[in-house]
């Protein structure tokens, strides 16, 4: 054998990524190389848009994290259930042998673990489309709780699916706070029993308890009608307002003190608050008024401005106190509020923006449009007009937002596609659109009706029958 045939390759005669640039090649290659240009100099601003940016991306990929963690411990307290079942033995013990293996790998307590394995099963079997859309991060963990809260009561596995494929496209377009007047809305499609009787039901629950904290503090709390829980809120709110600026106490303490002071001694310490009462919104059905508590269904059901449904006989009693009255008139379509029937026309505007909006319009706020300033949406310094489509609630915090003298990429845009329907340009340029809440019944068109078939033995000619001779 010729030893030519068994020289082995020198890397002048290898592969090129083995060979790399020959001298010649290097030298020409290091002569042909323009000076590369200076890099743009990089601003605060850009390093926060893209943070920005990052932490989307990295709360979208903890939210597939723990819809893909609830199913794991699903799967795993299924196994562990077929395993006991299988042995005879009382499903729990499987159930408790895999939570103390997890606990210890993760020094947790087992009696965690259990619980966590328990409640995926239920989320897996209950929810599962929920989960599916959890883990495809279009929403996250605020939505998945409002939607297992609010569908809490529903049993039959088919209107827990019709239930959710109503409101998962809601929530991948909302906040928790505007999915959960959703789906209370949505709830009372599907529950046959009414309201009366739920409410009636539900008042025997009500308590009062108190869970001590650290540093001598405790926490009271109170479930109670819902009327009830929000008139002593705003009563404890309007005592708060009402007291005098120099009180060194903030806000959140001058409440707790009057409600403690209240409940204690029946004495709020204060002669300017001697005659407030607490203003609560109600919209009140036809029905309900004339005592028909039989009713179901979303148009039968009083309810607070925030959604939260209220029993038909307090809604009764609280109609026959009031001093004003305001009857609404909706969109058939879309179901929003078009107009209200006052005297005075500023009163008549406020209330009319008051029962569209309810809420703060800015994106996501739920703050309460009774406690939010009317904003021109066009400056009224810039010729924009004091009129119902140049018209929306903000509250303060995103009333100033808006309106900071900031620099001009830095400021968010606000316009009314049409009354009523805000479209806010981040300084990203990410737009938002924010519709006002549904309040009245929305109608679609009815398929026509398709036409008989006519009589055997006859045939139908334009608007003639002739009858055949046979």
């Amino acid at each position: 054998m010729s030893t030519d045939a068994v020289q082995q390759p020198g890397a002048e005669s290898g592969p090129e990524w083995l060979r790399g640039p020959r001298p010649a090649e290097l030298a020409a290659a290091l002569e042909s190389t323009e000076p590369e240009a200076a890099p743009a100099p990089v601003t605060a601003r850009a390093v926060a848009e893209t943070a920005i940016r990052a932490l989307v991306e990295v709360d979208a990929a903890i939210a597939s994290l723990q819809a893909m963690r609830t199913q794991l411990l699903a799967g795993i307290g299924h196994v562990a259930i077929d395993d006991a079942l299988a042995e005879r033995l009382d499903p729990a013990v499987g159930l408790r042998d895999d939570a103390c293996e997890i606990g210890l790998l993760q020094r947790r307590s087992d009696r965690t673990v259990e619980g966590e394995l328990t409640q995926s099963m239920l989320q897996m079997e209950r929810w599962p489309a929920t989960i599916a859309a959890w883990g495809r991060a279009s929403i996250h963990r605020g939505h998945v709780r409002v939607i297992e809260d609010i569908g809490a009561p529903l049993r039959d596995a088919a209107e827990r699916a019709a239930f959710e494929a109503a409101l998962i496209p809601q929530a991948e377009q909302t906040t928790p706070g505007r999915l959960r007047m959703l789906a209370r809305r949505e709830l009372e499609q599907y529950l046959t029993e009414p309201l009366a009787a739920r409410h009636a039901e539900a008042r025997t629950q009500r308590d009062v308890t108190v869970t001590d904290l650290d540093h001598g503090m405790s926490m009271v709390r109170g479930l109670l009608p819902t009327v009830l829980a929000h008139g002593i809120v705003d009563r404890l709110t309007q005592m708060a307002r009402a007291t005098g600026a120099d009180d060194p106490r903030s806000f959140a303490e001058l409440r707790a003190d009057l409600f403690a002071d209240l409940l204690l001694t029946a004495d709020p310490n204060g002669a300017a608050i001697a005659g407030i009462t607490a203003l609560v919104s109600v919209v009140i059905p036809t029905n309900v008024l004339l005592g028909d508590d039989q009713q179901t269904g979303d148009d039968a059901v009083a309810r607070l401005s925030n959604g939260a449904p209220i029993d038909p006989e307090t809604a009764r009693l609280l109609a026959g106190r009031t001093k004003l009255w305001t009857r609404l008139f909706t969109d058939p379509l879309r179901g929003h509020v078009v107009a209200v029937d006052s005297y005075k026309p500023s009163r008549r505007l406020r209330a009319l923006l008051r029962a569209r909006d309810q809420h703060c319009r800015w994106p996501g706020c739920t703050a309460k449009a009774v406690r939010c300033d009317i904003d021109h949406t066009v400056p009224w310094a810039a010729e924009g007009k004091t009129e119902h489509g140049n018209l929306a609630h903000l509250c303060r915090r995103h009333h100033v937002l808006k309106g900071a003298q900031l620099s001009g990429a830095r400021r968010w845009k606000v316009e009314q596609v049409t009354p009523g329907v805000l479209a806010f340009t981040s300084p990203t340029g990410e737009v938002y659109i924010d519709q006002p809440p549904q309040v009245g019944p929305v109608f679609g068109e009815r398929a026509p009706e398709a036409a008989p078939e006519p009589a055997w033995g006859a045939v139908v000619a334009g608007a003639q029958r002739v009858d055949l001779p046979f």
